[in-house]
């Protein structure tokens, strides 16, 4: 506990902001979230939502960790609660929705008041590792309900291990994969990028391998000035782009998110200090060549931030021909029979190689329930619940494969069923899972929090500064990681 208790010490002073004790509150985001899978949240909930049954136990449900806090997801975790409560009598379950761009330190300041929340969730292993040793170890329970898990693989019960205690069970899993836009593909005259990993792209005629170098090409010939001209024109005029070819959707906040796709490497030497790997350099050099190089086709904050590119849900605005994200981004994409809909054809592929290798980074979510929970029993009866006979309604929220092989088809079907009559190749998110990346690109730093804001704080830099002379800014950053690191060790 020693560690958490440090990690609450340096961030409850800014966090008590938006502590446990201040009235509810909608505040407006005024920068796109900082998690992975959780982008454009509408509110930040300092307070449970409903008002306590005086003949319940009541269940406090902390959602904005990771996933949750997308306006499109509120209304439906709202009536997932309201069937939970009214399908038995003996616990009420209350959410605390939360943008997550707050989350983190808004739960920082919940536990140093003393007023923790019972259940976390959905989260990934980063939202977890930052507030390691402070959840339950769920394998008393698993006993004493006689909790089955054998439908679960000896693996993932292993993944969500901390120092031997079991302090999650796997709910869902989110491959990777390349989504992308028939309907620009088609109108520029493109072949659709390959779905198999291995095959070959026909571009002017010839076969080439479909690398991150392709992916490029490709991007610029689907990005359009307001002139019609394409980003490989010599009229092209970048100061007025309408169609851009590609985004990193909702995985470029940070530059160890995107990066994992060209190589996965934990920047930490053995001696304690910060490194990135060649992979991860010539990513973020890619990446910001992208936005802001003579053939740009990738969209820069300034961008990003309108309603024309959806306030960062470019793919979904229709003006984005390709977009890397997980599977969780199905959450967010508007289906045809919705009046708004601006993507009615889509489709996926896989996930671009770099150096000859594809990696296609994964995200596992799951929930914990947290040590200082006064209800561990009806706790863990809501954990099972949402993780089994709920776990089919949340998945059409979250959008995540189950980890449990037997919800899978299931899963899939109802997936074909919210955006038909389009059909999606979902075979390539299952193909994507033996390409994971190891290590992980949500693995702990130390300083955890620090570390974390110093990568955001690069990848805004990229975002936003024209003219960075990026050799430059990655050895200040390394300079800094470095000092960051070797903080926690005081």
């Amino acid at each position: 506990m020693k560690r958490f208790s440090t990690l609450l010490v340096i961030l409850v002073v800014s966090a008590m902001l938006l502590a446990a004790c201040a009235p509810a509150a909608t505040v407006a985001p005024e920068e796109p979230a900082t998690t992975e899978a959780a982008p454009e949240a509408t509110e930040v909930v300092a307070q449970p939502t409903a008002e306590p049954m005086p003949d319940r136990v009541q269940i406090y449900w902390y959602i904005g960790l990771g996933t949750g806090s997308q306006a499109p997801q509120i209304p439906a975790e709202k009536e997932f609660i309201e069937k939970y409560n009214a399908s038995q009598t003996e616990i009420q379950l209350i959410p605390i929705i939360v943008d997550n761009k707050y989350a983190r330190d808004n739960l920082i300041a919940q536990v140093a008041a003393g007023n923790a929340p019972d259940i976390v969730g959905p989260m990934g292993t980063e939202g977890r590792g930052w507030f390691q040793g402070a959840w339950l170890d769920l394998q008393p329970l698993v006993e004493q309900f006689k909790y089955d898990v054998s439908d679960i693989d000896p693996a993932f019960l292993e993944f969500y291990k901390d120092q031997g205690e079991l302090v999650g069970l796997p709910f869902a899993i989110f491959p990777s994969a390349l989504f992308y836009n028939e309907d620009l593909f088609d109108e520029a005259g493109l072949a659709y990028p390959p779905h198999k990993v291995g095959e070959m792209y026909t571009l002017d005629g010839e076969e080439v391998e479909w690398n991150f170098d392709t992916m490029a090409e490709v991007a610029k010939r689907l990005t359009v000035d307001a002139n019609g001209n394409d980003a490989t024109s010599p009229e092209f005029d970048k100061t007025n782009i309408v169609q851009y070819g590609f985004d990193f959707q909702w995985v470029k906040d940070s530059p160890r998110w995107f990066s994992a796709y060209f190589e996965p490497f934990y920047p930490v030497s053995e001696t304690g200090e910060a490194v990135l790997s060649e992979g991860q350099v010539d990513a973020i050099k890619w990446y910001y060549d992208a936005m802001w190089g003579e053939q740009p086709f990738l969209p820069n904050q300034a961008a990003m931030d309108t309603d024309y590119l959806g306030h960062s849900n470019s793919f979904d605005s229709g003006h984005v021909a390709m977009g890397l994200s997980h599977l969780w981004y199905t959450c967010c994409i508007t289906p045809p029979s919705d009046t708004n809909v601006k993507v009615p054809n889509w489709d996926v592929a896989v996930v671009p190689s770099y150096n000859g290798k594809t990696t296609a980074k994964m995200h596992g979510d799951t929930f914990g329930i947290m040590k200082d929970t006064k209800h561990p029993e009806e706790a863990f009866k809501v954990y099972t619940y949402l993780i089994g006979e709920g776990a089919a309604d949340l998945y059409a929220i979250y959008g995540g494969l189950p980890a449990r092989q037997s919800q899978q088809e299931a899963f899939f079907t109802s997936l074909d069923e919210k955006f038909a009559p389009n059909e999606v190749d979902w075979q390539v998110f299952l193909d994507m899972i033996p390409y994971l990346e190891v290590p992980g690109h949500e693995l702990v730093l130390p300083n955890v929090a620090k570390s974390h804001d110093a990568f955001l704080q690069l990848g805004s830099d990229l975002r936003s500064t024209e003219g960075l002379v990026i050799d430059d800014r990655l050895e200040q950053f390394l300079t800094d990681l470095t000092a960051i690191y070797k903080e926690a060790e005081q």
